[in-house]
């Protein structure tokens, strides 16, 4: 987080800009398989995948989220990095706090284990403060879907780590 190489942040620019918006809602058919969404902003479709099982531990890394969705690399991605994006139990997009998803660095389908080593490791060398790789990498909401949490539940949940 305190790198301040000229590569990396022109890396995290072409990143941020070349990921697709989250969905507002979570599309239920991601469940069984992989699912084309158009992207607005973008002006074509990605594909993206279910990001909610067992090994993805939502329980410790988004631990207010019932659903992910993991943007899939393609042909035309001019980066190997991933858009995700996490989802109450209504299947509403989670837009801040600790249940958000937020850009990875690489995508799961290149290497998940470089993908652990770049985007899950600094989430455990700041002992789960997502707050301050949120500030870094902050969730996606390219689609301007309401903010949820509401207010209230996220400035709790900002307190909760920055006290933890």
């Amino acid at each position: 987080m305190n790198c301040k190489s000229d590569f990396l942040t022109k890396y995290l620019s072409q990143m941020l800009r070349d990921l697709p918006s989250c969905p507002c809602a979570y599309p239920l058919e991601a469940m069984n398989s992989p699912v084309s969404l158009q992207d607005e902003r973008q002006g074509r479709s990605f594909r993206w995948r279910d990001a909610s099982g067992p090994r993805e531990r939502l329980d410790i890394y988004q631990p207010t989220a019932r659903f992910c969705l993991r943007s899939m690399l393609s042909g035309e991605s001019s980066t190997l990095a991933a858009q995700h994006c996490c989802y109450d139990d209504d299947s509403r997009l989670l837009t801040r706090g600790k249940g958000a998803g937020m850009p990875n660095f690489i995508s799961t389908d290149l290497s998940p284990e470089l993908h652990f080593k770049l985007d899950t490791t600094p989430w455990i060398l700041c002992k789960g403060d997502w707050s301050r790789l949120h500030t870094m990498l902050p969730p996606n909401n390219g689609r301007a879907c309401t903010n949820n949490p509401p207010e209230e539940e996220y400035l709790a949940q900002l307190q909760e780590a920055k006290e933890y």
